[in-house]
Order: C-alpha cells, then structure tokens, then sequence
C-alpha cells in the first residue's frame, strides 16, 4: 500500500452496501478519528438503506456513486481510505485503481477470485497443495438424496419454502427486507434461492471445511517436535430453524454461544487444557479491535496497542491466503496434488509495501 500502514482514520469510502456493510458503517461513524464521505453502490435502495442508517445514527448522508464513477469519487470526496464489501469476483476492479490513486485499501476476503486476476503481491509461498472437495449436501440430487429438496426457486412467495429450515425469508429480518427484498427489482438479485435446487455447483465438503454443519466455529490442530497444541472454538452451538436468529455479519455476536478450549499434550504427558479468556463478542471480540486498529477508538476507548494493532494483513498476507485457495480449486479439479509453479502465477512481480 502507497501509505503508511500505522496510519488510521480519515476520509472514508464504503464500496459495495450488502450485509456485510453495515459493521464497518457502524465503527466509522462511532469513532470520531474517521468519517463516511461517499458509498460506490450500483443498487440506489440499498445505497439509500445506508445513508437512511447514517442518518438515524447521527451523521449525515453522503454521496453515492455508481462503480464506473468510483475514480470521480474518489477524487471529488478526497478518500483516504476505501473498504470493499462488494461482491467478491470484483474485488480487484476497485483495489488495483485505489492504490493506483495512494488510497489505503482495507478488502474483505479474498483479494480476488482466480488465476487470471492474480497479478499482485507475494514473499514466502506455499510450494503444494492438495485440496478434495465435493458438492455433498447442498444442490438438487443432494437433497433428493437426504430428503431436504423443496421445490421452489426462491423462498419469497413460496408455501413450500414456510417449513424450510434452511430457507432464509428476507422480510423477516428488517435489514434484509430493506437491501435484498425491497431492492431485487433493481439489479434482478435474489438473496433467498433455494440451496437445494438445480444447479447449485461450489463444493460444500473439502478436506479443511464443511459448509453445513450443524454448529459454528473451528477446530485448529498443529502438531511439532514437542507435541501437540489444539484450539477449539465454539461461536454457536446450534442454530433453530426460524426467522428470528438471523444477524447481519458482524454487527451481533452469533446466539447459542459456545467455549473456547486449548489442549496441550506433550510427548510422553497427559493432555492440559490451557486457560483461556474468552470473548463472544463479533468475531470472538475481534471486530471491535480492528475497527479501532483501522478506524481510531470510539470516544473514552484507549488507541488499539494490544495484539490487535500488529496483525493487520497486507497484500502479501492476502496473496498468500489467494494462492492457497486457487491450488486447492484447481487441486478440486484434477484431483491431484498441484505445485504453485503449475499455475504460472506472476510472482515475480508481487512484494509487500507495508
């Protein structure tokens, strides 16, 4: 990035007004070291949403740009810092001319999406990945098979989708009627498309996640010359089938909280669990650290100085997350091992700037 990376705050612009959004909205305008300038949105309801959000929290709206106008904004409202929420295969489109302009770029995972839009920033890399992944819940011979299919394309409007357990319904939840249901007529997106109908394709299984399992959370294993260390987090234990559990990303802590746990077990000695203090806050309390690491604190908060504040990811961080994923899909593909060098990625030309 052309600026420096312990500088927080400033001008703020917000590209792409999803769900994902609103958690960053709400830490700007809480934190008087940064301010909401202008928003790059295509769909003018959900853009409205937002500065309708802005100004019930005190601030005032700001200008909303289409994304062939995203340059112009960037210069008409002197941005220092742009946050993309956009959907993710356009990532690269308002990244690459950010920085171009010396505009800090904060992104929500992934940089980019594959192979051909790989063009940026690397160090160390990963040398061989094998991924195995398959599509084994979701999608219409699934759940004929499992006995979850319904037959509906979407869940607005359909009696089918009532006793839908995965079926989200989008006028019950305020957010989301607001930018998806009252805002589909627009751009034609559906937000609540049955998972199970024909012509689901992404993997669902893969040999480092699931994407339907019944709890949230992780499990990370790392065994060394000592032993072995394990960290379980449990960020909710089960989830009802109803209307009324549904959270925007990252704006409440998930419902049903579960512990975290860590357990040491050394060569030749009984397992130990580890203390550890744990919060259930958005993303196990880290959302509230790095919106203060990126945004400054909220009034009567001390500055971000702990851990939070020197674990910001950078391009290279970002790449090296990228090149993992692109290995395993083309690894999903072949079924083989794949070798970085067999994706000719442009790593020559890829450093960090931070």
């Amino acid at each position: 990035m052309s600026r420096a990376s312990s500088q927080i705050g400033g001008r703020v612009a917000i590209v792409g007004t999803g769900s994902r959004a609103e958690m960053f909205l709400r830490g700007i305008v809480e934190r008087p070291a940064s301010v909401l300038v202008g928003i790059c949105e295509p769909n003018s309801i959900r853009a409205q949403y937002y500065n309708d959000l802005l100004m019930s929290l005190g601030a005032q709206a700001v200008p909303v740009y289409k994304p062939e106008e995203f340059g112009r904004m960037l210069k008409e409202e002197s941005v220092d810092v742009v946050v993309i929420t956009c959907v993710d295969a356009l990532h690269d489109l308002y990244i690459v001319p950010a920085l171009e302009a010396g505009v800090r770029v904060f992104t929500e995972k992934p940089m980019t999406t594959d192979v051909a839009k790989f063009n940026w920033w690397i160090d160390a890399e990963p040398e061989t990945v094998a991924g195995f992944g398959k599509l084994a819940f979701y999608g219409d011979e699934a759940g004929k098979r499992y006995g979850w299919a319904r037959e509906y394309i979407r869940a607005r409007g359909s009696e089918q989708a009532k006793d839908d357990p995965f079926a989200i319904h989008l006028e019950a939840d305020p957010t989301y009627k607001k930018i998806y249901a009252d805002a589909e007529g627009e751009d034609g997106y559906y937000r609540d498309q049955n998972v199970f109908a024909p012509g689901i394709g992404i993997e669902d299984d893969m040999s480092v996640m699931t994407a339907y399992s019944p709890w949230e959370g992780y499990r990370v294993m790392f065994n060394g010359s000592n032993g072995r260390l394990e960290l379980e987090v449990v960020e909710s234990q089960f989830r009802i089938p109803s209307t009324s559990e549904g959270v925007s990303h990252g704006t409440q802590p998930l419902p049903h909280a579960g512990l975290a746990t860590v357990t040491l077990q050394r060569l030749w000695e009984k397992p130990e669990k580890l203390p550890v203090v744990h919060d259930h806050a958005g993303h196990g309390g880290g959302d509230k650290r790095m919106l203060n690491a990126l945004f400054g604190p909220r009034p009567g908060e001390a500055p971000e100085v702990g851990d939070a504040s020197k674990q910001s990811a950078n391009e290279r961080d970002g790449a090296l997350a990228l090149a993992v994923g692109l290995m395993a899909n083309e690894s999903f593909k072949t079924q083989k091992f794949v070798d970085l060098k067999s994706l000719s990625l442009p790593l020559e030309h890829i450093q960090s700037t931070t």
